[in-house]
């Protein structure tokens, strides 16, 4: 059988074994018919909370904080983040709270700085506009003034967060889900956390490959976030707005010609067309193909919001976000197919590179269920992508380091992680990079390296189908084939001729509860 598969800026017709079994995400929900009424209604009527209006005065500081560029993916043609904090500004106006008392903080984390121009793609210029860019800032992990030290946990760990938050009567964070391990304390204690505080979570403990951090009730790293939280809790007054948005991704054009072959019940379609018409798009030089990529936007709907505490919130957040986005399987298969656009969190707005598509394809892809993963634990997972090796210079300067320096030694996740970690964490170099020029932080590519690294532990192999540069795709221990027909042969070689084959159809992004297990 053929099918649509997308395989890094292209998009291709597949050959499939005919028994392969096809994962469809769910149909998207339909989205709330007045997002701003939404927005309204949820922040009259708080969820373990009172409204704004009796708990702030004239003389209230207030810290916004936000979500960061890097989701979704595509970014929103109308975010819904600017939306809601035009509404929180014109709020706080009726309080009578100048705009010289709030401040507007991208919790960004580890992830790096973004320009004003950037933020505007999710801000919107009417709130530029009405705060001014004095009062809009990127949080930095690294710089110890701008940090407020509030001890540590039960375990040991570290608290640090953005000192924003201590000079503030109420920080409100605005948040948007768009998989099961954003939102809840992770928001605070990652996007306004310090690097001393992030390493205690984002470790090959927490990050083990088996527990998923798409599983909020199971996953490590979020029951070592909400030990962390309770602390931040008992001392500050955080106002958590979440949202969860549909996975209409496509715009109505793009979503019009795709439409008939990503979904569950489709009609027949003209192969012939479009391997004619998606061969001819293939030829396009690569800049171009990344320059529309880096400008596309989705069609996502809001259809949930909930303000106020953020232990009450984050349940039905969850409760929404599984209902759209998790498909129960029967049960696991021998080789996973998976196409793979070139799309990561960590490449919006920038160039997609081989460690963002091991991050990619093991970490988020694989990662992606409750419960059990889609494919065995003695599985091959075939990734269609041509894994160039590209870089940008500016945004990921310590990847390209790793890359050309350090991967070789440090191939193995832990070791990787323990020797590395604190030495770029440390560096001179990426830390003037990631506080003024706009780079990642100097450990996020070894995160995305652990993170996979973990997971391929996990599996027999992958095999990258249409590699084009086969030394780089050996580099992140994928096994290059030339096209899919000889991934898949591989694949039964490495399992069994008899192996179970399956196709997750993506995107739009989805997860999985295997065997109907749940959170």
């Amino acid at each position: 059988m053929e099918e649509l598969i997308f395989y890094g800026d292209d998009i291709k017709i597949g050959r499939f074994p005919e028994d392969t079994r096809l994962f469809y995400a769910n149909p998207p929900e339909n989205p709330a018919l007045d997002p701003i009424k939404a927005i309204q209604n949820a922040l009259d009527h708080p969820v373990g909370a009172e409204p704004l209006e009796k708990q702030l005065n004239s003389r209230s500081r207030v810290t916004i904080a936000f979500d960061d560029l890097c989701l979704p993916i595509p970014l929103m043609q109308k975010d819904v983040r600017g939306l809601i904090i035009w509404e929180l500004l014109e709020r706080l106006e009726r309080i009578g709270i100048s705009n010289d008392q709030i401040r507007l903080i991208c919790a960004n984390g580890l992830h790096r700085k973004w320009t004003l121009k950037e933020l505007a793609t999710v801000l919107g210029k009417k709130v530029i506009r009405k705060l001014g860019p004095d009062r809009i800032e990127c949080h930095d992990a690294t710089i110890g003034d701008r940090l407020i030290d509030l001890g540590t946990d039960a375990s040991g760990n570290e608290i640090e967060i953005n000192r924003a938050v201590d000079e503030s009567d109420i920080t409100i964070y605005v948040n948007v889900n768009f998989t099961s391990m954003n939102g809840g304390w992770k928001s605070i204690l990652v996007g306004l956390g310090s690097w001393r505080s992030i390493r205690h979570h984002h470790t090959p403990k927490e990050w083990n490959g088996v527990d998923s951090i798409m599983d909020p009730a199971h996953s490590p790293m979020h029951q070592a976030l909400k030990e962390m939280g309770g602390r931040v809790k008992k001392k500050y007054n955080i106002f958590q707005i979440e949202t969860v948005l549909n996975n209409q991704v496509w715009p109505p054009l793009i979503e019009g010609l795709l439409s008939p072959f990503i979904k569950k019940h489709r009609g027949d379609f003209n192969k012939r067309l479009l391997k004619v018409a998606f061969g001819g798009a293939s030829f396009s030089p690569q800049f171009m193909k990344r320059f529309i990529r880096n400008r596309l936007r989705s069609a996502y709907g809001l259809v949930a919001v909930h303000a106020g505490d953020i232990d009450q919130v984050h349940p039905l957040t969850l409760d929404r976000l599984y209902a759209q986005q998790n498909v129960v399987v029967d049960a696991p298969v021998d080789i996973l197919i998976l196409g793979v656009p070139n799309m990561s969190p960590y490449s919006m707005m920038s160039v997609f590179n081989p460690i963002l598509l091991r991050s990619l394809v093991l970490g988020y892809m694989r990662g992606m269920y409750r419960g059990q993963p889609l494919v065995k634990e003695d599985g091959v997972i075939v990734a269609c992508n041509p894994g160039l090796e590209k870089f940008h210079p500016e945004h990921h300067p310590a990847y390209i380091d790793f890359w050309n320096k350090d991967l070789e030694n440090h191939m193995d996740p832990e070791f990787c992680w323990k020797e590395l970690s604190e030495p770029y964490a440390d560096n001179p170099v990426y830390l003037e990079k990631y506080r003024h020029h706009f780079a990642y932080h100097g450990t996020h590519g070894l995160i995305n390296w652990m993170w996979s690294g973990m997971a391929l532990k996990q599996v027999k192999g992958v095999i990258l189908a249409g590699a084009k540069q086969p030394d780089v795709a050996r580099k992140i221990s994928f096994t290059p084939a030339r096209n899919l027909d000889v991934a898949v042969d591989m694949a039964k070689e490495m399992t069994a001729k008899d192996a179970v084959i399956g196709y997750q159809i993506i995107p739009p992004l989805f997860s999985v509860d295997v065997g109907g297990q749940g959170g």
